[in-house]
């Protein structure tokens, strides 16, 4: 756990986090240090808006904008810290969902054998079928597919399949059955009172780009605790953690038989 005499360090509250959720804001949340050790920005899809979505594409790729000169050609100046950034290169995105959302618009899981090491429960991808919706990957008509899915009007014609959205199945007992961001997403969703769709994405490090040389190079991988924790800080978004989200629905609601990780 960070030091308490550092707030900086500190973890916010479940009831903080709930708040600024159901505020529309996003979230970052942490699963333990024994199982992916990686922290995810969380949204809740009825009302995530194309700037949201924008932000969560731009932080969740592997690709940061600031370039560094190659060190070897000497002739090549170094890119200043403001240079206009690349494209938005895509983000993962998925959308935690109940069991009930998952039959009513007719989304199976992916695979027939899921060999997910956590048991991650991918459904079919999907697009809204809005007539405003081009390829589906933009923010814009990714975000439109989120609150589609959000809403309780939706219908199986409301969406394309394949697409650019990764419906994920969460478990009924949410995080007290099982430790995933999944189950996280749909338990905020619920204790914010809004409906049982969430939209998630994995945060990364940067990395560094070199002029010239088609590489990633430096700390390229998942962002850790310390990362996401200045990442919160950063921009002024609640940083929880799972394990505390358990405690505090044993705590208000109750223990679920049989939870595992």
């Amino acid at each position: 756990m960070p030091s308490p005499s550092d707030p900086s360090q500190q973890f916010d509250s479940i009831e903080d986090s709930i708040k600024a959720f159901k505020n529309g804001e996003f979230i970052i949340v942490l699963d333990s240090q024994d199982r992916e050790n990686e922290g995810d920005l969380i949204i809740a899809a009825e009302s995530i808006t194309d700037a949201q979505m924008a932000f969560l594409v731009r932080y969740t790729r592997l690709v940061h904008p600031h370039l560094h000169s190659n060190p070897n050609a000497q002739s090549a100046p170094r890119i200043p810290a403001n240079f206009p950034s690349f494209p938005n290169y895509s983000g993962l995105i998925c959308a935690p969902i109940t069991s009930e959302i998952a039959r009513r618009l007719s989304l199976p899981q992916m695979v027939v054998e899921n060999a997910d090491p956590k048991g991650t429960a991918y459904t079919i991808s999907i697009d809204s079928s809005d007539p405003s919706v081009t390829t589906g990957i933009s923010a814009q008509d990714r975000a439109l597919t989120c609150r589609t899915l959000a809403s309780p009007t939706a219908k199986f014609e409301d969406f394309r399949r394949p697409g650019h959205i990764i419906p994920l199945e969460a478990k009924s007992g949410g995080v007290r059955e099982r430790k995933g961001h999944t189950e996280a997403a749909v338990d905020f969703c619920r204790l914010a009172g809004k409906p049982p769709v969430g939209v998630i994405a994995e945060l990364v490090e940067d990395g560094e780009l070199v002029e010239g040389i088609p590489e990633i190079r430096g700390n390229n991988g998942m962002m850790r605790r310390d990362g996401c924790l200045k990442f919160g800080k950063r921009w002024g978004i609640k940083v929880c953690t799972i394990e505390d989200l358990v405690e505090y629905l044993e705590r208000m609601e109750g223990a679920v038989p049989n939870g595992k990780h």
